[in-house]
C-alpha cells in the first residue's frame, strides 16, 4: 500500500516499511523513544524492529518526503473474543519535529486506517497521554471515538 501525494516542491509517500528501511528507521524509532524519555540506545531500537519485521508482529508504514524518512505509524494486531474478531492497536505514531504540522501524521493514520479497513478489521484502538491535546484533535478528527466507558489498567512486571 502506498500513497503518493506531489506538489511542484515535494513528494511524499506513505508506504508499508520494508527490511530495507530497518536502519533509517531505526534511528526515528530511537528519537521516538527518546521523545518519551527513554536513553537513546540506537541498537536496542534497531533489534527490537528487526524483531517485529522477522517475527511479523506488526505493520509498519512510513512517511516518506523528498526521499527522508520523516515519520512512522506501528499497528499490532488484537483479538475480539466478543466479536470473535481482529482489530489493530495504532501503538506508536511519530513525526520528526522538522516535518510536524505539515500533515504527515494525518496521512499515515489515514494510511493505516485503510489498511485496517481493508483487512476487515473490527476498528484501531489507540492509547494517548492525557495531557496530548493536539493529538486528540487530530484522532477526533479523523473519527476516533473517545471511550468514556472502559477504565485502563496495567500490572507492570
Amino acid at each position: 500500500m502506498q500513497r503518493k501525494l506531489k506538489s511542484m516542491e515535494c513528494q511524499m509517500i506513505v508506504r508499508r516499511a520494508t527490511l530495507e528501511d530497518l536502519h533509517p528507521l531505526a534511528v526515528l524509532f530511537d528519537e521516538y523513544r527518546q521523545f518519551y524519555g527513554a536513553s537513546s540506545n540506537s541498537n536496542l531500537s534497531y533489534q527490537f524492529l528487526k524483531q517485529r519485521f522477522q517475527n511479523e508482529e506488526s505493520v509498519i508504514f512510513i512517511h516518506v518526503k523528498d526521499d527522508v524518512l520523516t515519520g512512522f505509524i506501528l499497528l499490532y494486531m488484537g483479538f475480539s473474543s466478543v466479536a470473535c474478531s481482529t482489530y489493530y492497536i495504532l501503538d506508536d505514531v511519530y513525526v520528526t519535529p522538522t516535518y510536524r504540522r505539515q500533515g504527515s501524521a494525518k496521512q499515515l493514520i489515514d494510511t493505516a486506517i485503510l489498511f485496517a479497513r481493508h483487512a476487515n478489521a473490527q476498528h484501531i484502538s489507540l492509547q494517548t497521554a492525557k495531557n496530548n491535546y493536539q493529538s486528540h484533535q487530530l484522532y477526533e478528527q479523523m473519527g476516533f471515538i473517545k471511550d468514556d466507558e472502559f477504565q485502563t489498567y496495567h500490572c507492570f512486571l
